[in-house]
């Protein structure tokens, strides 16, 4: 069965320019020859993938154009020489000398392109070592008050920390330090600045005083991630806007590609939970105390604080509709507690799910279902869903419990009792989806898309087969997921979906319907399916089983693919990960089949 006339994915994943690549085999040479198929999501920065590491990658944005040309424009300098060609962290010789030319405040400064919202968790940092002074100063110029930090170069140390959620100096070696400042202003971010000081709380800089900088970057989050040089615009890394997702499970050598519907993060803040309702269930929220699933120290260690008989972080901005399913996720790691809560509070019924972060499972469920999913570094991501009866606002609520119990009215009151928390996320579905993260507003991922319009060359005309491998998760409530799909014109088709009860169906149309072969799916799980075709003479195998067979059809005209949902519609787009999708031009014997589907 190494005749297949179109490979996509296996251990031949490939992407180019933003499109996934399969292979096909020549009819007369025999070789593989790449075919690309156009891939289509259009969120801006708003997806996520697990890479390889097991890391959530997100998309990302250096906001500081020239990087690190502080010598151009947008860049200005302020009573200072600039000086390139210096020594750098990185080996480089890119490092630039500031040096105050006369006795004066000493900066260069840039005015960014758009001003970032107010209340925006935003991270600045630069790369910075001693010259013949000590220190760093960082100011985030706004409408408002600025924030501001002095750094010492010889040590990290930090003097004059004003309005900031967190500083943080890494030792990256040789004297140099990567300085960030995380500020959530309350008035719009116009500018950055960098500033010289010959001491730390000198406002002039004595003429002559002169320290080393390197690449410069303004983002949105809590914490500095890796460098994103830029010249004359800003520029973005990791998930981008229309570029596929090749996700990696934990243990798995070979990564899938993710395709999802379109979902969006209810919740303003996904990360930055100091700007919750953190009084009436009292606890002290500690930005950036961990390394998080994403790689980046920007997890926030939630504290149990006096008073009350409860203690969690709350959000309660999102308005509730009556009789709609809502999905709440959050990551959490053990810190001081084994047990968490998740749920909503947000009228007299308690939604609560409580999880066992050292085992790994959900140990109560009270008017609301849960699971437990374990991520890199010990941490899990844990679900809530439930079903609204009415439209008061959702209070999502997260924190430590002191037991495996939540029922009824909880009380999780023990002040000793802390967790890690990353990444919270509320959506309109029955089942959680890849994590959104938002920033001040709540942010939507667009659906996945994507296919092969060109295909009739690697289609069987007059018979076939079609192989998929799929990781079956959870489908939605409505209408249900088309996962593999063959078509024509209208009414021309041959295709594979599974409805929202979990049943299947290989459904042939060929101007009115030829075939149609149902069943249930079962339990969540990896399945390998074969759509075999030819004139009266269609079957259907899943996981080595043979799974139904149709003796009367005939086979319409095909030249399109599409992998993961429907053209026509992408409200049928499945919710989990394509492996693997083999097209042969023949229609394999019932022994290949049974042999291609065994998992």
């Amino acid at each position: 069965m190494n005749n297949a006339s179109l490979e996509l994915g296996g251990t031949n994943w490939a992407e180019k320019d933003g499109n996934i690549l399969g292979y096909s085999v020549g009819d007369t040479s025999g070789k593989y020859s790449p075919q690309e198929f156009t891939f289509a999501r259009g969120s801006n920065l708003s997806a996520t993938r697990i890479d390889r590491a097991g890391l959530i990658v997100k998309g990302r944005e250096n906001l500081v154009k020239q990087s690190n040309s502080f010598g151009t424009a947008p860049w200005t300098a302020s009573n200072a020489t600039l000086t390139s060609g210096q020594s750098g962290y990185d080996g480089s010789n890119d490092a630039w000398k500031l040096e105050a030319n006369t006795t004066a405040q000493t900066y260069v400064n840039q005015v960014l392109l758009s001003s970032i919202n107010a209340g925006t968790p935003t991270t600045f940092s630069v790369y910075a070592k001693s010259g013949n002074v000590d220190f760093l100063k960082i100011l985030l110029v706004t409408t408002g008050s600025n924030s501001i930090i002095t750094f010492d170069l010889t040590d990290g140390s930090t003097y004059s920390n004003l309005r900031n959620i967190s500083v943080n100096a890494e030792n990256v070696g040789n004297g140099w330090y990567r300085c960030s400042i995380t500020a959530a202003p309350g008035t719009n971010i116009t500018a950055v600045r960098t500033e010289v000081r010959s001491a730390p709380l000198q406002a002039l800089a004595d003429a002559g005083s002169f320290i080393y900088i390197q690449d410069s970057q303004a983002e949105l989050g809590l914490a500095a991630s890796p460098y994103i040089e830029t010249t004359t615009t800003t520029a973005q890394s990791g998930v981008l806007e229309n570029t596929p997702r090749l996700n990696y499970t934990t243990g798995v050598a070979n990564p899938y590609l993710l395709l999802e519907p379109s979902r969006t993060n209810l919740l303003e803040y996904s990360e930055y939970f100091g700007a919750w309702n953190n009084a009436t269930y009292p606890v002290t929220i500690t930005s950036n105390s961990a390394t998080s699933p994403d790689g980046n120290l920007n997890a926030t260690l939630i504290t149990p604080t006096s008073g009350n008989s409860r203690h969690a972080t709350r959000d309660l901005n999102v308005v509730a509709a009556s009789g709609t399913t809502y999905t709440l996720t959050a990551f959490f790691k053990k810190a001081g507690s084994r047990y968490v809560v998740l749920g909503d509070s947000g009228d007299n019924l308690w939604r609560v799910v409580t999880a066992d972060l050292d085992n790994g499972t959900i140990t109560d469920e009270t008017n609301a279902t849960g699971t437990i999913e374990p991520y890199e570094n010990d941490w899990y991501r844990v679900t809530c869903t439930f079903t609204r009866t009415n439209a008061v606002t959702i209070q999502t609520f997260l924190g430590a419990s002191p037991t495996d119990t939540n029922s009824s009215a909880p009380s999780f009151d023990d002040t000793s009792l802390t967790t890690y928390v990353y990444g919270a996320q509320a959506e309109v579905a029955s089942y959680p989806t890849s994590y959104i993260p938002t920033y001040s507003v709540s942010a939507t991922r667009a659906v996945d898309v994507c296919n092969k319009l060109d295909a009739s060359g690697e289609i069987g005309q007059t018979e076939g087969t079609v192989f998929f491998e799929w990781d079956y998760q959870n489908v939605g409530s409505s209408g249900g997921n088309i996962v593999v799909s063959l078509a024509g014109t209208h009414l021309q088709e041959i295709y594979f979906w599974v409805q929202g009860n979990g049943n299947y169906i290989y459904d042939v149309y060929n101007s009115s319907q030829q075939v149609n072969i149902s069943g249930s799916m079962g339990s969540f799980e990896i399945k390998k399916i074969a759509l075999a075709y030819k004139n009266n003479d269609f079957a259907l195998y899943i996981n080595g089983v043979l799974a139904g067979t149709d003796t009367s059809g005939s086979v319409p005209t095909l030249d399109r693919l599409y992998i993961g949902g429907y053209a026509l519609n992408t409200n049928y787009n499945i919710s989990s990960g394509i492996n693997q999708v083999l097209l042969y031009k023949e229609r394999l014997t019932n022994a290949e089949l049974a042999t291609l589907t065994t998992i």
